[in-house]
């Protein structure tokens, strides 16, 4: 069994969950409130801008050039999707502020990088591109079988081959990490592949509430 399929089968209850939350449902029947959808895609927009910097430290700290290209590709693709939310679904940025959950999945990642090194770092970042593959996936399947679906469009593209290319990339490369890690190392990857795990499902959770900060 790859150590990747360990992580996958060790987040297994988290993932349920995930599937299982209003958002999700409702973005896949189209029934989901436009106010709430905008909410999620502002609070993405921060996300994808924070995450691309994630990337970007892998891609300093990667032990090979192949690793380095990648992450450093992914960090740009990062940067493109921020800007195209930027352009097409977040009107007044000025007026966007991270939500509690946005700012600590943003700063756990970072912070990851900096003070576990490369090897949990890739395990960190791994979820969003593993888990959103996964749910995007199936999301934009279900969208299909609503011809009106409003959302339609920006499910489209969880359907990219492309994307899914990226998820095995990383996949591999974090695969390839556990490899040359001691053990200590790798249970510290299998904490932070399932901590960040953990934020994806409360991303999905907040926008039911446009979360935002209390005071």
């Amino acid at each position: 069994m790859r150590f990747t399929d360990e992580l996958w089968a060790d987040t297994a209850t988290i993932r349920t969950a995930i599937d299982e939350l209003p958002f999700l449902r409702r973005l896949a029947d189209g029934t989901l409130h436009r106010d709430i959808f905008r909410h999620y895609l502002g609070q993405d927009w921060l996300y994808l801008r924070d995450y691309a910097t994630a990337l970007a430290q892998l891609a300093v700290q990667a032990p090979d050039g192949s690793a380095t290209s990648f992450f450093a590709l992914a960090a740009h693709g990062a940067n493109e999707e921020a800007e195209r939310l930027h352009a097409t679904h977040v009107a007044d940025p000025d007026r966007v502020v991270k939500s509690p959950v946005c700012q600590a999945y943003t700063d756990f990642l970072l912070a990851t990088g900096l003070r576990a090194g490369y090897a949990v770092q890739a395990a960190a970042v791994l979820p969003c591109f593993w888990i959103y593959t996964d749910v995007g996936q199936r999301l934009w399947e279900q969208a299909g079988q609503h011809p009106d679906h409003p959302y339609a469009d920006w499910l489209a593209a969880y359907g990219d081959p492309v994307f899914a290319e990226q998820t095995d990339r990383a996949r591999a490369l974090v695969d390839q990490a556990a490899a040359a890690a001691t053990p200590t190392i790798r249970e510290q990857m299998r904490a932070a592949h399932r901590t960040a795990s953990r934020y994806e499902w409360m991303f999905w959770d907040a926008p039911m509430r446009q979360e935002n900060w209390p005071v």
